[in-house]
């Protein structure tokens, strides 16, 4: 795949404009997680952020797990394209703790094509 980009100085009507190729990498890249180590107290409105980093193609799924169920109260970024081609996102998970929350597992959870090979 190549994605042609034009300069911003090309950006004259009339004017004859030279395109210029990047390329982009095509063999799938696995993506890579950080989930910022977090710890939250009780009444108090905490945010959980999943960084996924460095996978191509652009389709991931990204899902937030208290004991194993997903959680569906999350807020994702769209994915962002990065100069070598490669997508990021953060899928965020906010809530407040309740007394009943202590010893939940919470994790982040990554599917994706690369991962598979």
């Amino acid at each position: 795949m190549t994605i042609y980009t034009l300069p911003s100085s090309s950006a004259v009507l009339g004017s004859a404009l030279t395109l210029r190729s990047r390329s982009l990498p095509l063999v799938p890249a696995a993506p890579r997680l950080s989930v910022p180590q977090r710890s939250a107290g009780t009444g108090t409105a905490s945010s959980f952020p999943c960084h996924v980093w460095g996978f191509y193609p652009g389709d991931v799924t990204v899902t937030w797990l208290r004991d194993g169920r997903v959680l569906t109260d999350v807020t994702r970024s769209a994915p962002q394209r990065n100069s070598d081609g490669t997508f990021n996102l953060t899928l965020t998970y906010t809530f407040t703790p309740t007394a009943s929350d202590s010893g939940s597992i919470f994790s982040c959870h990554v599917t994706h094509s690369a991962l598979a090979q």
